[in-house]
Protein backbone atom coordinates (compact mmCIF):
# COMPACT_ATOMS: atom_id res chain seq x y z
CA UNK A 1 0.00 0.00 0.00
CA UNK A 2 1.47 3.65 -0.69
CA UNK A 3 -0.39 5.60 1.21
CA UNK A 4 1.57 7.28 3.44
CA UNK A 5 -1.42 7.62 6.11
CA UNK A 6 -1.82 4.14 6.57
CA UNK A 7 1.99 4.22 7.49
CA UNK A 8 1.25 6.35 9.96
CA UNK A 9 1.09 5.80 14.16
CA UNK A 10 -2.19 5.63 15.16
CA UNK A 11 -1.72 6.54 18.83
CA UNK A 12 1.89 7.82 18.63
CA UNK A 13 3.67 8.66 22.64
CA UNK A 14 5.06 11.75 22.01
CA UNK A 15 7.66 13.00 24.36
CA UNK A 16 7.08 16.75 26.64
CA UNK A 17 10.26 17.17 23.66
CA UNK A 18 8.26 16.20 20.53
CA UNK A 19 10.40 13.11 20.56
CA UNK A 20 7.83 9.57 19.20
CA UNK A 21 8.60 7.42 22.26
CA UNK A 22 6.24 4.48 21.00
CA UNK A 23 4.66 4.17 17.84
CA UNK A 24 2.66 1.37 18.34
CA UNK A 25 0.34 -0.31 15.30
CA UNK A 26 -0.14 2.20 12.26
CA UNK A 27 -3.39 3.27 11.38
CA UNK A 28 -3.66 0.54 8.41
CA UNK A 29 -2.73 -2.12 11.38
CA UNK A 30 -5.48 -0.80 13.58
CA UNK A 31 -8.14 -0.27 11.10
CA UNK A 32 -7.86 -3.75 9.86
CA UNK A 33 -7.84 -5.09 13.12
CA UNK A 34 -11.12 -3.05 13.99
CA UNK A 35 -12.76 -4.64 10.57
CA UNK A 36 -11.63 -7.50 11.29
CA UNK A 37 -12.93 -7.94 14.65
CA UNK A 38 -16.27 -6.84 13.15
CA UNK A 39 -16.23 -9.28 10.60
CA UNK A 40 -15.43 -12.20 12.80
CA UNK A 41 -18.72 -10.92 15.40
CA UNK A 42 -20.79 -12.77 12.24
CA UNK A 43 -18.59 -15.09 11.00
CA UNK A 44 -21.59 -17.58 9.22
CA UNK A 45 -20.89 -15.41 6.31
CA UNK A 46 -17.71 -17.01 5.73
CA UNK A 47 -16.77 -20.68 4.45
CA UNK A 48 -14.97 -22.38 7.39
CA UNK A 49 -12.38 -24.04 5.85
CA UNK A 50 -10.97 -21.12 4.45
CA UNK A 51 -11.59 -18.38 6.98
CA UNK A 52 -8.50 -17.57 7.87
CA UNK A 53 -7.11 -16.42 4.52
CA UNK A 54 -10.78 -14.75 3.59
CA UNK A 55 -11.07 -12.93 7.12
CA UNK A 56 -7.85 -10.74 6.63
CA UNK A 57 -7.79 -10.18 3.52
CA UNK A 58 -11.16 -8.94 3.78
CA UNK A 59 -9.93 -6.50 6.97
CA UNK A 60 -6.82 -4.94 4.93
CA UNK A 61 -8.77 -4.42 2.07
CA UNK A 62 -11.74 -2.15 4.29
CA UNK A 63 -8.98 -0.97 5.82
CA UNK A 64 -7.05 0.07 2.78
CA UNK A 65 -10.42 1.58 1.19
CA UNK A 66 -11.02 3.12 3.91
CA UNK A 67 -7.65 5.10 4.38
CA UNK A 68 -7.91 5.96 0.68
CA UNK A 69 -11.40 7.33 1.05
CA UNK A 70 -9.73 9.64 3.90
CA UNK A 71 -7.22 10.53 1.94
CA UNK A 72 -9.66 12.16 -0.98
Amino acid sequence: MSNKNGSEAAFPLISPDGLAINTGLTKREHIAAMAMQGLLSNPSGYNIVSWKRTVVEDAVDLADALLKALEE
